[in-house]
């Protein structure tokens, strides 16, 4: 059975929760890690869906909108170079906090509060995972006043981690970004591969 990781569900409905041992077991919009994307999608919508290339190019992610998701407004998709079959390496959500490009300074302690209960959760759900956290304030060359506090799972098959981004009123603005809380789970081959040869 497999165990959804879903913020909504986490957040309302944990007592339907089991302890799990590999990260295949968890769904995001119904979507697993080693499922095939075609499942999902028709391969013309992926076709046409927004990619993202790295300086390797062994994979690329996309930006995933469907009608049928309905905890995120999109879903991205780590997907292998050439894959007819489009067989899932990783997958993130987020939820949005405030309106994009609209400065709204409650973010930081909402996504916070939510990061914390979703982490909590994990905790039972992974009691062995070897846990870590991290805090961030400024993003070289970008936005020096941007506020990360991240969470991560490292599990034998993978990672899950959780990272809350706030933006300064200045890049809100203008790059139109939003505040947000992401829920993204990698294999060990693809975390593997985004930590030492994508860029």
């Amino acid at each position: 059975m497999r165990i959804f990781v879903i913020a909504i569900i986490i957040i309302f409905n944990l007592q339907a929760w089991t302890k799990a041992n590999e990260i295949k077991d968890f769904e995001i919009e119904g979507m697993s890690i080693g499922d095939s994307l075609l499942d999902y999608a028709k391969q013309r919508t992926i076709n046409n869906s927004r990619k993202y290339y790295y300086k390797s190019d062994k994979f690329y992610t996309i930006d995933l909108v469907l009608d049928s998701f309905k905890t995120y407004y999109a879903v991205q998709v780590h997907l292998e170079k050439d894959d007819p079959k489009f067989k899932i390496f990783g997958l993130g959500g987020a939820i949005i906090f405030g309106e994009p490009g609209v400065y709204f300074p409650e973010s930081v302690d909402k996504c916070k509060k939510q990061l914390n209960i979703i982490e909590k959760d994990l905790d039972k759900i992974f009691p062995k995972a070897d846990k870590q956290r991290d805090s961030i304030t400024g993003q070289e060359d970008y936005d020096p006043e941007v506020i990360r506090n991240e969470v991560y799972f490292i599990l034998d098959d993978g990672d899950i981690y959780l990272q809350c981004s706030t933006w300064s009123k200045e890049f809100k603005e203008k790059e139109y970004l939003f505040d947000s809380l992401r829920l993204t789970m990698m294999n060990i081959e693809f975390s593997n591969w985004i930590n030492n040869d994508a860029y």
